[in-house]
């Protein structure tokens, strides 16, 4: 991902959606909504790469006081970041880009869509390369 933002977003040649996808029950919305809390102190993405790398050593579960832990990990103020979890401002927004991501017919993550061409799963940088090139070339 770090290549695709760097060759194509931060370059302003494509922009980039992330949708909430939370298909594993409570603690996938709850992380969701910990992201939504963390970007609201402009550390979205860290925080996002840091809860996935943490589930991929770790496998810890996703509750609050985890996701808390982790965002004191990357520097997030941990009382506002807890009092935005505890909110639970973010649910109806989790829920309904989940909806809209699953009547694409999206089953599993990663999943993402390019001007209509699904790429499913964790590919390597060349796909993603080819399906942008050829969107880009449909638009000039």
């Amino acid at each position: 991902m770090s290549r695709i933002r760097s060759e194509y977003i931060e370059t302003g040649k494509v922009r980039f959606v992330y949708k909430h996808f939370a298909i594993l029950g409570p603690d996938s919305n709850r992380a969701a909504q910990a992201s939504e809390c963390a970007a609201e102190q402009d550390r979205f993405w860290d925080y996002h790469d840091t809860v996935f790398a943490n589930q991929l050593a770790n496998r810890s579960p996703l509750d609050t006081e985890n996701l808390a832990g982790l965002a004191g990990d990357i520097g997030l103020d941990t009382t506002t970041f807890g009092e935005c979890l505890d909110s639970g401002k973010y649910t109806e927004q989790i829920n309904r880009e989940s909806l809209a991501v699953q009547s694409l017919g999206v089953r599993g993550t990663p999943a993402f869509l390019i001007n209509g061409v699904f790429i499913s799963g964790a590919q390597p940088f060349e796909v993603f390369q080819q399906v942008i090139e050829e969107q880009l070339q449909q638009i000039n």
